[in-house]
């Protein structure tokens, strides 16, 4: 292993060790922690044993703890996929301001929760979602279900909000 993959796990675990201390400092328990932060308490376990969190999940556990995010590096990294690829963030919030479950967008995008989750992520290739480039970049929005669900008319307004940040269809006040 190189000497910078050395590096990231060693970080994990420290990040995890600190996570641990500071809940149980708070004489909580890992569902606990869980359920303020937002996260599956599963996600907390892995954290605790070495997986670096996403910043996202990172930040909303410091908020939960009322930790200081200083004292983490919250860069990011390769596997923040979420600051890899805001324009699927765009997709994930619209999803939330809308008060849509993953489970419910998905029921309506065809697609399941899981696939769902990751494309979200910037994690998986789902051709019922989007067309790819050869390099596994989405280059165009395709579902119609996932453009309804999110309120667009049309598979091309969800598209240019994605392209964009910008809802096409919104009233000019």
């Amino acid at each position: 292993m190189s000497d910078a993959g050395t590096l990231d796990v060693e970080a994990a675990r420290e990040v995890g060790r600190m996570l641990r201390e500071a809940r149980k400092a708070r004489r909580w328990t890992q569902a606990r922690l869980a359920v303020k932060a937002a996260v599956a308490r599963e996600t907390i376990y892995r954290i605790e044993r070495g997986r670096m969190p996403t910043g996202d999940v990172l930040v909303r556990l410091c908020d939960a703890l009322g930790a200081d995010r200083d004292i983490f590096d919250l860069r990011r990294r390769e596997t923040d996929h979420i600051a890899m690829h805001p324009d699927l963030a765009l997709l994930r919030d619209r999803r939330r301001a809308r008060g849509l479950t993953l489970h419910d967008c998905a029921r309506l995008a065809n697609v399941s929760a899981a696939t769902l989750s990751r494309f979200e992520r910037g994690m998986e290739r789902s051709r019922e979602l989007a067309d790819f480039d050869a390099s596994g970049r989405a280059v165009r929005l395709r579902s119609v279900g996932l453009a309804s669900a999110l309120g667009f008319s049309s598979v091309g307004a969800l598209d240019t909000y994605w392209r964009t940040g910008k809802d096409p269809e919104a009233q000019a006040s």
